[in-house]
């Protein structure tokens, strides 16, 4: 077996990855073009990575397959938990076409687990495709636990309507204190914070407050959408992807993070209503929505006002 960092062949690992990558994130979205949107993977596959926080792989078996192990330590992430935390990002054949039936990656992904540790990596997690199986079961057979089953919906927003109109506005700095508090206090329990032991209650709370504030008042949202009330208890974050827009040939936006206090009950409905024509107002032709399975009661919001299915992921980790 041979292990190497990726930068010894990017080329060819960039060309290996367009060829042989069976699937794309947003290929459940009407209109959008799967090359385009492999390029935009692939290209975040092989970015430049500061090389302290550079994980990625490449493995050559017995059987002198190519495999390669995307992961990054993430420095925030690290440095907010007081952990160092990687995140795992694929795992690929780079010499063929992968076969979910019959790959075993459990040696290349062992052994990465080593060099993990050896960088002092303490928790791993990573959404994985449901469709690849062989990646699941390696994952299992080495100890990675399922902590979040995630539902991505779509809907095509320049055909948007509603009957009803809602006032919102952006939110302010004076708003920040009030929304991190909601934030904090309608508790998810199946997103993978809330759902992790190794996160903790109480880092989950101090992770959406920090979530508030950032996407308020440092960039971390586009946007925060509120009602238009002087003390609103409800929110809404959203990115607009719009430097993505030419790279995947659609213009595809993003509501991220709500919260809805119990006092303004039925405004879920309205924020992710009048968030969808903020989109269609800003330009946007589709909106991609994620939370998780078990969330019955946003689905049947989403679904109600014409949201749609996309596809389904799961969230794994493992402690080291």
């Amino acid at each position: 077996m041979i292990i190497q960092r990726i930068d010894a062949e990017i080329e060819f690992i960039r060309s290996s990855l367009m060829k042989y990558i069976s699937w794309s994130p947003f290929d459940y979205i009407p209109g959008i073009s799967l090359e385009r949107d492999r390029q935009v993977l692939v290209d975040g596959l092989t970015e430049d990575i500061p090389a302290e926080d550079d994980l990625r792989i490449v493995y050559q078996s017995t059987q002198n397959d190519l495999i390669g192990v995307f992961a990054r330590r993430l420095p925030w992430d690290s440095d907010f938990f007081g952990s160092n935390i990687a995140r795992l990002d694929g795992v690929y054949t780079l010499n063929r076409q992968a076969d979910p039936l019959t790959d075993d990656y459990n040696s290349a992904i062992r052994l990465w687990l080593k060099f993990a540790e050896e960088h002092n990596i303490k928790y791993i997690f990573g959404q994985i495709d449901p469709r690849d199986i062989a990646l699941l079961r390696s994952l299992g057979d080495l100890g990675f636990s399922v902590i979040e089953s995630r539902v991505f919906y779509y809907l095509i927003v320049k055909d948007y309507s509603y009957p009803e109109r809602f006032g919102i506005r952006s939110a302010t700095a004076e708003d920040v204190p009030l929304l991190a508090r909601v934030a904090r206090e309608m508790v998810n329990p199946y997103d993978r914070f809330h759902a992790d032991p190794f996160i903790g209650t109480a880092n989950a709370d101090r992770l959406m407050e920090r979530w508030v504030q950032a996407s308020v008042l440092e960039g971390f949202a586009d946007i925060t959408l509120v009602p238009d009330v002087p003390n609103p208890m409800a929110f809404c974050t959203v990115k607009y992807h719009r430097k993505k827009w030419d790279d995947w040939g659609v213009r595809l936006s993003q509501p991220i993070l709500s919260a809805v206090s119990p006092n303004y009950k039925g405004w879920y409905r309205r924020l992710i209503s009048e968030v969808n024509y903020h989109l269609k107002d800003f330009g946007a032709e589709y909106v991609f929505f994620s939370t998780q399975v078990t969330n019955r009661a946003v689905i049947h919001v989403w679904e109600s006002l014409g949201i749609r299915f996309g596809k389904a992921s799961l969230v794994l980790r493992k402690i080291l």
